[in-house]
């Protein structure tokens, strides 16, 4: 029996041995200075499917001083290498489907482990939905300010049945990956258009996206209509971190498509999509008063102009590639770089992309974008 026992306990140790030293070369989740090689384990597919597990261990690696946060919007748009940045270091933190509370707690990940001087962050409506709960590889002891954090955790990640499944499958997986990220954190702008040329080109993806939008937002609401609990004492939070460590801010609202906006209309949360803008104008105004510093720039390029409202290609076409949008919900690169353009110096190339939003001017704004939007409604109708 002893026998027995002996052996059986110096398999297990092989096997854990064994197991620990291929998920280790594999490094499916990019987190371990592994050497790349090509054809074995250079894409990383399984990164996407444990995108919060692998950023937050990114952001450890890399520790940097500057932070890009939001949705995938952000992800697929904004670019970490910039020249508008004024940090040595920045890293692309956005997560996809990410809400306020997820978008707080990477802050404060990343700002323990190296204090932030520059964040962008973009929000978008559906980030503040009350009903909405943390995605499923969301996980508390993976971020630096939890007091279960340990810099040794992420080798629990070599021994872990789900990481042999995830090395398996970066190791059959290296043809071709839909969702490839740069090491800056981005997604690769250019690898997408094979996935929309696979599902049936532009306007395919547009109307899976905008039925997506209608479906999963219709019941958005930032405020808890029974407990009256917002989740914008997170975005409150955020703010009150970057006022007291004198982080340069800067946010925005998202340019989606106007087809998007259409879309959110159609299901009737415009109401809520202009106070949800309302109230965060009050709330950086509330902040910058305790703490007696000029409002962070608020940027909003949603709404109807001349990017926003670009043709879509039509139906059955997957030849035609739209310039400045993949689909109705993200926008590619090369507007991200406007963005960036007009958040760091303020300059664009159109004068109708991006407006800032002030307590002083919430409500011209707000009717300004009503007025675009009916002329937009007359342009499609001819």
């Amino acid at each position: 029996m002893k026998h027995y026992m002996k052996e059986l306990l110096i398999l297990i140790v092989i096997f854990v041995i064994s197991s620990a030293s291929f998920n280790w070369v594999m490094n499916p989740y990019g987190i371990f200075n592994s050497p790349e090689i090509e054809k074995i384990n250079k894409l990383k597919p399984e990164f996407f499917t444990h995108l919060r597990l692998a950023k937050a261990w990114a952001v450890y690696k890399h520790k940097p001083d500057g932070i890009i946060l939001g949705t995938s919007r952000s992800e697929f748009g904004l670019d970490p290498n910039h020249p508008g940045w004024n940090v040595k270091s920045v890293y692309n933190l956005g997560l996809s489907d990410a809400n306020m509370y997820e978008a707080l707690r990477y802050f404060q990940h990343a700002h323990t482990i190296k204090p932030q001087k520059q964040v962008v962050l973009g929000v978008d409506f559906f980030m503040f939905n009350i009903f909405a709960s943390n995605h499923a590889d969301f996980e508390e002891s993976n971020l630096a300010m939890n007091p279960n954090f340990s810099s040794a955790n992420k080798f629990l990640t070599l021994i872990s049945i789900d990481t042999i499944w995830s090395s398996i499958k970066t190791l059959f997986k290296q043809t071709e990956v839909e969702f490839a990220y740069l090491s800056n954190g981005q997604l690769h702008w250019t690898n997408y258009i094979k996935t929309v040329r696979k599902q049936g080109g532009h306007r395919q993806l547009f109307l899976v996206s905008e039925e997506q939008q209608m479906r999963d937002t219709w019941f958005n609401s930032f405020v808890h209509p029974k407990t009256g609990k917002s989740t914008l004492k997170y975005f409150r939070r955020f703010l009150e971190i970057a006022y007291r460590d004198h982080v340069d801010l800067r946010i925005f609202i998202s340019p989606s498509h106007a087809r998007l906006w259409e879309a959110l209309y159609s299901v009737g949360l415009w109401p809520q999509f202009e106070q949800w803008k309302r109230e965060m104008v009050r709330i950086n105004a509330e902040q910058a008063k305790k703490y007696g510093k000029t409002p962070f720039p608020l940027w909003d390029f949603s709404g109807y102009n001349s990017f926003t409202t670009e043709e879509v290609p039509p139906l059955g076409d997957t030849n035609t590639e739209m310039k400045w949008y993949w689909e109705a919900s993200h926008y590619k690169k090369i507007l991200g770089d406007l963005v960036l353009d007009r958040i760091f110096s303020e300059h664009s190339m159109a004068n109708d992309f991006g407006k800032l939003l002030k307590s002083k001017n919430i409500e011209q704004q707000l009717a300004k974008i009503r007025t675009e939007q009916q002329h937009y409604r007359v342009s499609v109708d001819h």
